[in-house]
């Protein structure tokens, strides 16, 4: 008698989830927020971006808070300030977004890959000093689907070779190492602020540093309209009597609505967050209990968590001969919202974009790129390969009230799929 409700049995998970009322309370005050944008015809411009840029720089912990119009910008914004001359490189992750690593590209750097840790899905220290030669000016890493990166390890690196680290936070609002934000790590933290992030304004970006010089050429790519503060090391662009000021032809300014969203998304990020671990904390802790599967691994340094993308790991040897797609069939099946497709990201030396040598759709961009770029090949990422066959991405849960019946549903599916595997051979 079938007992898997993929093949005629009953569904584990029949209650739905209340939403938050918290999520409901933010969005009410965004709404009211951007009419009175639009009433005081603040569409364009508004002393709400700087608000936003004050409150979130104090947030994380840095000096200089600088918002954009996406995450793209921020890092293109990151490299532009530490990539110097055409062909410097910079070491990242093979295990991250494309637009995380194109705009090396554009700022005429050369992206160097590394495998990741097992684990953490993050770049693995103990491969990056490999990596490193004369033309190595920075290291780029991201906190993979919300958890930091060994932050101490890739610094430790930086230091001893004199190179600027980049974080990539757009996945880890909120998230902390050791007590520390992520985006105060290193040198520069960027962050995406589009629409499926921890904090959201719609679609903006918000890069974040100690480092004046670097801040100053962030405006300097692509805030024309603030060339006038900037110091005297840029006086020859600023406006005179003759010529107007001119900066390098970007134009990466936030729109009003979106850092007025964003603005009480941070009123409300630690809670939030809060909510959401409390939800996922306590599937992975029964998880451990159920044969086959385990919860999201989370490493000792990390004292805050926020989980963009909430991945399970299962255990192919267990569901040995039982594809990672018919699992998840079988997981919709009993109610649970697993994802169909990829659990995370390719590695992106699979990207033709990035093997290509000559006749690129790129080519009169990407020139010094395309000439100089190392051979990417799969066999030197042999982790990042291995990993995206042991996920399964179910939602995080970060608007939904914690409600042990439901989430112990969620549980119950996982363990019927466990103990009645035979059924889907």
């Amino acid at each position: 008698m079938a007992v898997l409700a993929i093949n005629g049995g009953k569904k584990a998970v029949t209650k739905k989830p209340k939403t938050s009322g918290l999520f409901q309370q933010m969005m009410e005050e965004q709404v009211s927020l951007i009419v009175e944008l639009v009433r005081k015809r603040e569409i364009s411009f508004s002393p709400v971006v700087k608000e936003l840029e004050e409150k979130f720089a104090a947030y994380i912990g840095t000096k200089y808070a600088l918002t954009t119009n996406n995450g793209t910008s921020t890092l293109h914004s990151a490299f532009f300030s530490v990539i110097k001359n055409p062909g410097d490189e910079v070491i990242t992750s093979v295990h991250t977004w494309h637009l995380g690593v194109t705009p090396i590209i554009c700022a005429g750097g050369v992206p160097v890959f590394c495998d990741i840790e097992p684990l953490t899905l993050n770049i693995d220290p103990k491969k990056i000093e490999e990596k490193i030669s004369p033309r190595t000016v920075a290291i780029c890493v991201t906190h993979v689907y919300g958890h930091p990166c060994d932050m101490d390890a890739i610094n430790s690196i930086a230091k001893r070779h004199n190179l600027a680290v980049i974080e990539d936070a757009s996945h880890s609002h909120g998230c902390e190492y050791k007590g520390k934000k992520t985006g105060s790590l290193g040198n520069i933290g960027c962050f995406s602020l589009q629409g499926s992030k921890l904090m959201t304004g719609g679609e903006a970006g918000i890069i974040v540093t100690d480092n004046k010089d670097y801040y100053e050429s962030w405006i300097m790519l692509g805030h024309y309209e603030r060339m006038e503060t900037l110091s005297a090391k840029y006086n020859k662009y600023k406006a005179n009597q003759d010529i107007p000021f001119m900066n390098l032809g970007y134009k990466y300014r936030i729109h009003p609505f979106a850092a007025a969203m964003a603005l009480v998304e941070l009123k409300y990020l630690d809670e939030r967050n809060q909510l959401q671990i409390k939800n996922c904390s306590y599937i992975s802790s029964v998880l451990e209990k159920i044969e086959g599967f385990k919860g999201a691994y989370v490493a000792p340094y990390v004292t805050k968590l926020g989980w963009l993308n909430f991945l399970i790991r299962f255990d192919p040897e267990y569901f040995k001969g039982i594809p990672r797609t018919k699992i998840i069939e079988a997981l919709n099946a009993e109610g649970v919202e697993a994802a169909t497709g990829r659990p995370g990201y390719i590695p992106l030396v699979r990207q033709p974009l990035l093997n290509e040598r000559e006749n690129s759709p790129a080519e009169v961009i990407w020139y010094h790129f395309l000439k100089n770029h190392p051979e990417y090949r799969i066999e030197q990422y042999p982790v990042a390969e291995k990993v995206l066959f042991e996920r399964i991405a179910i939602p995080s849960m970060r608007d939904i009230e914690y409600d042990e019946e439901y989430l112990q549903q969620i549980l119950d599916a996982f363990s019927k799929i466990s103990k009645y595997k035979d059924e889907l051979n």
